[in-house]
C-alpha cells in the first residue's frame, strides 16, 4: 500500500559515532498517528488549522512520498526506528496475526512476529551517545525485552504494546510512568508537558526525544471548547469533522510548544527536528 506522508528534515545517524559526543546535535522526532497527508495546511487543507506545522514546513525540507509495506501503525514504526523494510523486520500486525473473523479469512497466514525482535538495532541504540527518551505510543511490544527501555531508550513515558490509549484521551490515562493529571486533562497536552520537562532537564550529553503521539488515532475525542470552534466552519474537500479537526489542532499546538521550548532553552540551533505521520490517515 502506498501512503503519502510529510517528513520534515531527514538525517543520517552517522554523527553518533563522533569521538566528541558534545559535537553531535540533539534530535527531536515527533510522530503523529494516522494523520493523513492532506490533513495539514502546507499540503493544501483549508479546514484544519496547523500554523505551527505550516511554519516548520516553510523552514524545512519536505518529503511528500513514502511507502509502507504494512498499512497500519506497527510496521511503519518498526521501519522508521530500524531502517528495515517490513518484509525484513516482519512486524506486520501487532498483538496477533489473525485479527479478522475466521469465516472471512479464505487464506490463513503463517505465524508472524507481533512484537519487534530485540535483535534489531533501533535508532536509539545507534545513537548511543545520546540520552534517548520515548514518549507516547510504542506499539511494538512491552515485554521486558521488547519495550523502549530494551531498545536503546533510557526513558519511557506512556509506551506499551497498545495501539490506542487504553483508558482514552482524557485523564486518568493509566499509562506507564505518566502521572495522571486533573480530570479532564487531555493526553496530547499531557505528553507534551512531559516532553518539555525532558527538554528542560540539564544534561551533559545530547538527547534524542522520540515524541510519538497517540493522536490522531481513533477514538476521536477532543476538548469540547476546541471542537466547538469548528462546528460552524464550512467543510472542504471532504474534511468536515469538528472533533477530528480539534485533535489535529491539538497535535499542531504540541509541535508549536516543543519548538517554542527549544527556542526558549537555547537549543534550537543545535537540534534537528523531524515530523512525520506513520501510515497515513
Amino acid at each position: 500500500m502506498r501512503t503519502r506522508i510529510a517528513i520534515l528534515v531527514m538525517f543520517v545517524a552517522s554523527f553518533a559515532s563522533r569521538a566528541n559526543a558534545s559535537d553531535a546535535p540533539n534530535i527531536v522526532f515527533i510522530l503523529a498517528d494516522d494523520l493523513g497527508w492532506k490533513d495539514v495546511g502546507f499540503m493544501g487543507s483549508t479546514y484544519y488549522r496547523t500554523p505551527h506545522l505550516d511554519r516548520l514546513a516553510s523552514e524545512s525540507l519536505v518529503f511528500t512520498d513514502a511507502y509502507s509495506a504494512g498499512p497500519n501503525c506497527s510496521p511503519t514504526r518498526a521501519s522508521l526506528l530500524t531502517g528495515a523494510w517490513t518484509p525484513r523486520h516482519r512486524l506486520y500486525s501487532p498483538g496477533r496475526s489473525d485479527k479478522a473473523p475466521r469465516r472471512l479469512m479464505t487464506l490463513r497466514t503463517p505465524p508472524i512476529p507481533t512484537t519487534l525482535d530485540p535483535e534489531w538495532v533501533t535508532l536509539a541504540e545507534a545513537l548511543h551517545t545520546h540520552v534517548g527518551a520515548a514518549m507516547g505510543k510504542w506499539h511494538m511490544g512491552d515485554d521486558p525485552d521488547r519495550g523502549p527501555l530494551a531498545q536503546g531508550f533510557e526513558v519511557n513515558v506512556g509506551g506499551t504494546r497498545a495501539g490506542h490509549p487504553p483508558a482514552g484521551y482524557f485523564a486518568p490515562f493509566r499509562l506507564p510512568n505518566l502521572e495522571d493529571a486533573p480530570e479532564g486533562s487531555y493526553l496530547t497536552e499531557r505528553l507534551t508537558d512531559e516532553a518539555i520537562a525532558f527538554l528542560e532537564t540539564p544534561r551533559d550529553r545530547p538527547f534524542f526525544l522520540y515524541l510519538a503521539h497517540y493522536a490522531v488515532h481513533t477514538p476521536l475525542p477532543a476538548p469540547e471548547a476546541m471542537v466547538n470552534a469548528y462546528r460552524d466552519v464550512p467543510g472542504a474537500d471532504g474534511q468536515d469533522n469538528p472533533t477530528y479537526a480539534a485533535m489535529v489542532e491539538s497535535l499542531d499546538t504540541s509541535v508549536g510548544r516543543v519548538l517554542e521550548a527549544l527556542e526558549r532553552l537555547g537549543l534550537a540551533d543545535d537540534t534537528i527536528v523531524i515530523f512525520s505521520s506513520d501510515n497515513g490517515g
